[in-house]
């Protein structure tokens, strides 16, 4: 699978090179306007300095004015509040807050309305959302294998607490790069480290294959290549990961930077950690002595934890002679941690004796198997070996017990070899494929005739009865007091190990290094010390590193990269329009000064994203009408030099938020684990049915949609219509089409139709006679009362196919679809 992704990343990337007219004359030149120093621009002067209510103005009127071009006018205050309330919290206006806003004559009405919704906490749900579609977030791990995330939740609530509390952004890249380290003790900085594993990982290549092997240490490198680019896209909007197989063919990176950043990310693993723990010290105290008494009463054998159930285990017994044997008992586990009999039993496996330890030459005694052989619970398991002489006796699994999810294992509490009549087993050596590291688990105690809590041969000395009972009745008590402890709170992020060796790979290669690299960053930034520390045992620094690299004043590429984004979320498009691309085979800034000017006022404006959206809503660009011009159209047609506003569709989310809202059934709760929109399977590969229309339709996932458990390997059809992105995937920019499929689900989904029930009921609520109920279904749909020629059309509509079937037109209108 790892070499699989290795050749379809190789594949992607010369395919998209394959668009360029081929490669620069010079790659390595740092001529690039990305790498510049950010140098304010003076503020241009304007024929019509009217028109100008802030610098962003003059900027893009100046470029206008060029071409022979000015603003359009200013959109009226019913579509400016609808545009600004999708825009900064991504729901619609309230009739009510329409009529305020329309009526307030004050001359900082608009401003007010600005600060309003930026305080909201709905803010925060809004822009957090484009920040995990850059990041690639979703719950599931991806690839075939596509694993539940039940603790990837805590990142995105971080992120979206992060925007609401307004965050600095160089505290905002320092957290998620290093927050554990360069802020320690301090809790939303340590969930922010969930930014590098938020991406997908293939459970399967990381978790089932051995490790020292090609492909295991293949998995590895994607893996890490994963990071680089979650990193690198995002902050600097840099392609390092084209320099993977060979230098950059179209920018200054030469392909041993790739790998100073990939030993930057060589000593961590993706894991559940913990984050709070209110009863830490309560639970140490318990645990430690739990372990104390199980040293004194010895489970038995259990093997090694394993991520799949068909993972292959065995254990067994060197009788140290041939001896004739009569009979094998194995005896189910009954661990003092349990209250279950049959603990650990394999589902199937064979029982094999030989006179070779390597049981080359062997004779199977029991084959189960063909199906799940029940279990036994306290009952022995007898195996007949009369007539068979051995040295070894063998219990090979093929199919293990279930602990848990992604936890399986084979255990026995004690195993008996019967010859003339006497346990020939006692106290035998024991060998395994592997062995659990518990204090209650070891080979030693497969053969010593002790079973748990049943004990075999339960000793005459009253002493030592009485103590296993006394042992018995008080771990049982502690057990109980570790249950009445809340649980630890943990997230999905990533653990630090001592750093991997990294070397630069022929062709990326893992079988043909070059040469052994340290950590670094692109040396492209001439500004910034490129150079990091490289003590394997303390990996952190490597990434505070980075971090301080990465948001350094003198790095021109991090301050560009966020407000290009900012940009284009609120215009429709990026100044440079791929964000996350600022190299030669990337679109260059259509207004290279504004994006310059932007830059630098968020750098002085102590890197607030509020005061950057604050600018930007309140300048004439952003208030201009959509309304499209001839004269415009003719010269600018894609309208970058921005002379009109552009008209945008509501994304998969707005819409879902937008019809809960209007309907009056949206659950504004925050935060939290993800609702699910589907029936969950588990499974080998779970099974996700979003099919499921209890599980659409349950009140319960009626929250906004940013709060959804997003699964990888199977979209959500109905958000997926709507061009909701592949969490897989980082997007940058997300694509909006119009097609007939949206029609038909926007119709005919069974959301759709239980929220249309659901508008209905209010409306009947609101008005007593179909004409009411109609003017107040536009007034919440649309934020306007209907027209004439509406309410003389819709009216015996209503009256013909009833209210629920009008609700259902007016979510299928373009004025509920598309945002002026």
């Amino acid at each position: 699978m790892a070499a699989l992704l290795a050749a379809t990343a190789l594949t992607l990337h010369f395919s998209a090179t394959s668009l360029h007219a081929g490669p620069v004359k010079d790659p390595g030149s740092k001529d690039l306007w990305s790498l510049k120093p950010v140098v304010r621009p003076e503020v241009p002067k304007v024929k019509e300095p009217k028109l100008v209510r802030n610098p962003i103005d003059a900027f893009v009127l100046a470029k206008l004015e060029e071409k022979g071009l000015t603003f359009s006018p200013e959109a009226d205050r019913a579509t400016l509040i609808r545009r600004l309330s999708f825009d900064l919290i991504g729901l619609p206006p309230s009739p009510e807050e329409v009529d305020a806003f329309v009526k307030d004559k004050s001359k900082d009405a608009y401003e007010k309305l600005v600060d309003r919704l930026l305080a909201s906490p709905r803010y925060g749900e809004r822009w957090g959302r484009h920040w995990l579609d850059v990041v690639h977030y979703g719950d599931t791990h991806g690839f075939d294998r596509d694993k539940r995330r039940p603790y990837e939740w805590p990142y995105r609530d971080y992120v979206i607490k992060s925007f609401n509390d307004d965050k600095p952004y160089s505290r905002f890249v320092k957290e998620q790069l290093a927050g554990d380290v360069l802020f320690p003790g301090n809790t939303d900085a340590l969930i922010g480290t969930g930014f590098i594993a938020a991406g997908p990982w293939d459970f399967e290549s990381q978790m089932e294959l051995r490790e020292g092997t090609v492909e295991r240490e293949k998995a590895r490198v994607v893996d890490r290549n994963d990071m680089i680019i979650q990193t690198m896209s995002t902050f600097a909007s840099l392609t390092v990961h084209c320099a993977r197989c060979h230098d950059h063919k179209f920018d200054p990176i030469p392909q041993k930077d790739y790998y100073r950043l990939e030993a930057v990310f060589s000593g961590l693993e993706r894991r559940n950690r913990v984050y709070a723990d209110a009863a830490a010290d309560q639970r140490a105290a318990i645990t430690k002595r739990q372990a104390e008494i199980a040293t004194t009463l010895p489970a038995g054998w259990s093997s090694a934890i394993a991520p799949t159930e068909d993972t292959s285990k065995w254990v067994q017994i060197d009788l140290g002679k041939s001896v004739p044997l009569t009979e094998i008992r194995l005896v189910a586990a009954r661990p003092i941690d349990s209250d279950k009999d049959g603990y650990g039993f394999p589902l199937r496996f064979t029982v094999a004796v030989s006179d070779d330890e390597t049981f080359a030459k062997s004779e199977t005694l029991a084959d189960n198997t063909l199906v799940d052989y029940p279990n036994p619970g306290a009952t022995t398991v007898k195996i007949a070996a009369t007539g068979k002489t051995a040295r070894y006796v063998r219990i090979a699994s093929s199919l293990l017990y279930k602990k848990s999810n992604d936890s399986y294992l084979m255990a026995f509490g004690e195993i008996e070899v019967e010859s003339q009549g006497q346990n020939v087993a006692a106290d035998a050596p024991v060998a395994a494929s592997d062995s659990l590291d518990a204090p209650a688990w070891s080979p030693k105690f497969l053969t010593d005739g002790f079973d748990g809590r049943l004990w075999l041969r339960f000793p005459d000395d009253f002493a030592v009865r009485e103590h296993a009972v006394k042992a018995v009745d008080e771990y049982g008590a502690l057990a109980k007091q570790l249950a009445a402890l809340p649980e630890p709170k943990q997230f999905y992020g990533v653990e630090p190990i001592p750093a991997r060796k990294i070397s630069v790979l022929k062709r990326g290669d893992v079988t043909k290094p070059i040469e052994e690299v340290g950590p670094g960053a692109p040396s492209c930034v001439d500004a910034v010390k490129v150079e990091f520390p490289s003590d394997p045992k303390d990996e952190g620094k490597r990434r505070a590193a980075l971090a301080e690299w990465l948001t350094d004043p003198k790095n021109p590429l991090t301050h560009r990269s966020i407000v290009n984004r900012i940009w284009e979320y609120h215009l429709g498009r990026a100044i440079a329009a791929t964000p996350s691309d600022f190299g030669r085979n990337g679109i260059a800034p259509s207004n290279p000064e504004l994006l310059d000017f932007l830059a630098d006022e968020f750098a002085k404006n102590g890197e607030s994203f509020k005061k950057m959206h604050r600018l930007i809503v309140t300048s004439a660009t952003y208030r201009q009408s959509s309304a499209t011009n001839e004269k415009a159209a003719a010269i600018d047609a894609d309208n970058i030099l921005l002379w009109r506003m552009n008209r945008s569709r509501l994304e998969a989310e707005q819409l879902r938020d937008a019809v809960l809202a209007v309907s009056g059934k949206l659950d504004m709760t925050m935060g939290g684990p993800g609702f699910e929109l589907f029936h969950f399977t588990d499974d080998k590969s779970p099974v996700y049915d979003h099919l499921d229309v209890t599980a659409i339709n349950n009140p319960a996932n009626w929250r906004r949609t940013v709060y959804r458990f997003a699964v990888r390997s199977v979209p959500n059809p109905f958000l997926e219509s709507l061009d909701c992105p592949d969490p897989s995937i980082n997007t940058p920019v997300r694509t909006s089409t119009i097609t007939a499929l949206q029609s038909l689900a926007l119709m005919n989904d069974p959301f759709m139709l239980k929220q249309s029930e659901c508008f209905a009921e209010r409306l009947g609520k609101m008005a007593k006679d179909p004409a009411g109920q109609m003017k107040a279904g536009f007034r919440l749909a649309f934020g306007r009362a209907p027209t004439a020629a509406e309410e003389k059309t819709l009216l015996p509509f209503v009256q013909q196919q009833g209210l629920p079937s009008l609700c259902r037109v007016l979510f299928n209108a373009n004025e509920f679809f598309f945002v002026d």
